[in-house]
């Protein structure tokens, strides 16, 4: 211990002894710290304090970003340990603010392509995941990502009520001043030809467009089958496929029919002979099993002679040239819809090759999570109602986190440790709604939420300059399997020495020795321990690498090596 050292133990215990209370504790903290700061060479770790924030100038005890960790954790190792000498190493551990980010992106036609879809859209859900697989190869779990693509436009049903019917009483009355009050009085289009408040098929489109402009946004080539009341001598209900082509609703194709769960169950039964297997499947689950190979399978061919039997059975007096798209579950891994638009000739159903697929541009946020791309669990008017709430939405953040990781558990009973669940909520705050994103981790059998600050580290080293930098560099040790990894690759080119360092587990530095290893030695028996341990190590790759030596006394040495653009290890100076 040096005189210095020595001076301040005597200051403290004088200190200690004035004061007259039990000092010790911070004796020993104050003499450490004092000895710490004055070594020649740092390797250590250390958890940074409220106080170290504070002193960073930050109101919070963490860091906005990595970037911002690394530019201001240098000032702090400055100011603590302002004797630490070159090749110094500490390690800081630190939290971060780490919000749940949604990116946005919309996939292009490269992204079709990479997944086979050359026709440039997604038909199903299970392409969708399989296309974020390819876009974001390197996810993490908890990532989000707002996805804006191009897909199959799926018929969205709609029927007309009573307050619909008003207001096309009142958007039509002077175009059709018999007919809008008819049919905001009786809500139902009087179809009884020669009539005054007789509804023609185009008057019914103008309604139609008067009602879906005011119930759903604009989307072009998005379809909706439109059902709505009639009266033609006795009540009855009438339906017409309408497409948005940009700036207005359109009659759309042939008829529109949903395979129902109760159509799946009929499937079952006619083809339960035929197809055993995928018969019994569809009725069970309510949809075709697309995965190839399984035994379960409808194949193109399958679907469209279900779908033969299934059209004949619900319209059996539809003649040749009818027109139909009909739409069906699907289970390719996860659950989806296609559809098939298919044609009667010749008294069967055959695939309409005329029939074009009408696609829409959608926005969707997918997250990812154990290991796989899907929806976020998004909270419905029922979910809130079951969560106490009056509205479709929380109003206070914390509630709605609490009630959420209760409700969690009920809605997963099944859940396994470390699974993480993306939720969707609306919150109310201001005057406004909007779409908060926050993760559930299920541990010690209970959902909590994923916390926005999360714990990282930075190692950092003393450059020639005395200025603490961001740093790479892993320190190792010689053991006794690398010299023995050295004597394999140098037992003939350097007998003697190797034969010492095999027997002592050290290298001989002693120059008059028939032992000896010259600083060149070492550096090619330490690129073969680094070369066989680390043999992908990525260019800047910094190592500190200590060894025995016998000089003498038995000590260590440490040799400090880079990995050049050449792949090569060399000193690092």
């Amino acid at each position: 211990m040096t005189m210095k050292k020595i001076y301040i133990l005597l200051l403290l215990f004088i200190g200690a002894t004035l004061i007259g209370c039990d000092p010790m504790d911070d004796i020993h903290e104050q003499v450490n710290d004092q000895i710490d700061s004055e070594g020649a060479l740092a390797d250590k770790s250390i958890v940074l304090t409220e106080d170290d924030y504070g002193f960073l100038g930050l109101s919070f005890p963490n860091f906005n970003s990595e970037d911002d960790a690394r530019l201001l954790i240098p000032d702090l190792l400055s100011e603590r340990y302002p004797y630490y000498g070159k090749n110094s190493s500490i390690n800081v551990i630190y939290d971060i603010y780490d919000p749940i980010r949604v990116k946005l992106y919309e996939v292009t036609s490269q992204d079709y392509s990479a997944i086979g879809l050359e026709e440039g859209y997604f038909t199903s859900s299970s392409q969708v995941y399989e296309a974020l697989g390819e876009i974001f190869p390197q996810a993490e779990s908890g990532d989000y990502v707002d996805l804006q693509y191009r897909t199959v436009a799926e018929e969205i049903p709609y029927e007309i009520n009573a307050e619909d019917f008003d207001l096309i009483g009142e958007k039509l009355g002077s175009d059709y001043p018999d007919a809008a009050p008819s049919a905001a009085q009786y809500s139902n289009f009087d179809r009884r030809e020669g009539r005054d408040a007789y509804w023609d098929n185009d008057m019914i489109l103008e309604a139609i467009n008067v009602v879906l402009e005011d119930n759903f946004e604009d989307v072009t080539n998005q379809i909706y089958n439109v059902s709505y009341a009639i009266y033609d001598g006795s009540a009855g209900t009438e339906s017409m496929t309408v497409q948005f082509n940009g700036n207005e609703y359109v009659a759309f194709g042939g008829t529109s029919y949903q395979i129902s769960a109760s159509d799946f169950d009929e499937i079952g039964s006619e083809f339960a002979e035929k197809f055993p297997d995928p018969a019994s499947n569809a009725a069970d689950y309510s949809n075709f099993d697309r995965r190839d190979g399984r035994d379960t399978q409808w194949t193109d061919a399958m679907i469209l002679e279900a779908v033969d039997f299934l059209l004949n059975q619900q319209f059996p007096n539809a003649t040749d040239g009818s027109k139909f798209a009909v739409t069906y579950a699907v289970y390719t891994g996860s659950a989806g819809t296609e559809v098939i638009n298919v044609v009667k000739t010749d008294g069967a159903y055959v695939i309409d090759s005329n029939a074009s697929t009408a696609t829409i541009t959608t926005r969707n946020v997918y997250a990812y999570t154990n290991g796989s791309w899907g929806r976020p669990f998004t909270l419905d008017m029922e979910d809130y109602e079951a969560m106490g709430q009056s509205y479709p939405n929380f109003s206070n953040e914390d509630q709605a986190l609490y009630r959420i990781g209760i409700y969690l558990g009920m809605q997963y009973p099944y859940a396994e440790e470390g699974d993480v669940t993306a939720v969707a909520y609306d919150l109310y705050s201001s005057g406004e709604t909007s779409t908060e994103y926050v993760n559930y981790i299920f541990e010690d059998g209970e959902f909590n939420v994923v916390p926005s600050t999360r714990t990282a580290s930075l190692q950092f080293g003393l450059n020639d300059e005395g200025v603490w930098v961001p740093d790479n560099t892993i320190r190792y040790t010689l053991t006794g399997n690398d010299f023995a990894t050295i004597a394999s690759a140098l037992q003939d080119k350097y007998p003697d020495p190797v034969s010492s360092m095999l027997r002592y587990n050290n290298f001989d530095t002693r120059s008059d020795n028939g032992a000896y290893w010259s600083p060149d030695m070492i550096l090619e028996a330490t690129r073969i321990v680094l070369n066989n341990m680390a043999p992908n190590a990525e260019v800047g790759q910094k190592y500190v690498v200590t060894y025995a030596v016998y000089d003498g006394s038995n000590t260590t040495n440490s040799i400090s090596l880079i990995k050049n653009e050449a792949g090569e290890w060399v000193i690092n100076e």
